[in-house]
């Protein structure tokens, strides 16, 4: 299984973001809770760094993934694995999602039904 689309490498800081988004919590909350500057991860995502060890470990504990995951984007265990590709799925479809969620009722159905007609 590939865990990089299109072979990009995502950083420390480009995963969490990546899980806050699909998780639907928002950084400023992970901050609070994990105790570091929300700022740290804009400036990690930009500078490609990583949080200390501290950190890293009450950040994957809240996010309820690995370390190891949040540094290289592979996941240590099944579980895991079906969260993350639930997550490249997200990252993937994000911006579709996202317009289908600004269309009316009656395209966005329109569009689902299309698309149900299509797998099947």
């Amino acid at each position: 299984m590939e865990y990089f689309p299109n072979n990009d490498y995502m950083n420390f800081w480009e995963n969490v973001d990546a899980e806050l988004n699909f998780k639907g919590m928002n950084r400023k909350t992970l901050a609070q809770e994990a105790n570091f500057d929300v700022s740290s991860i804009g400036k990690g995502i930009k500078t490609g760094s990583a949080p200390s060890a501290d950190t890293a470990v009450r950040i994957a504990k809240i996010l309820n993934v690995s370390v190891e995951y949040l540094v290289t984007g592979i996941p240590l265990d099944s579980v895991e694995s079906q969260t993350t590709a639930a997550s490249l799925a997200f990252k993937k479809y994000r911006s579709f999602m996202n317009t289908l969620e600004h269309l009316d009722e009656n395209t966005r159905q329109a569009i689902i039904e299309l698309a149900e007609k299509l797998d099947g």
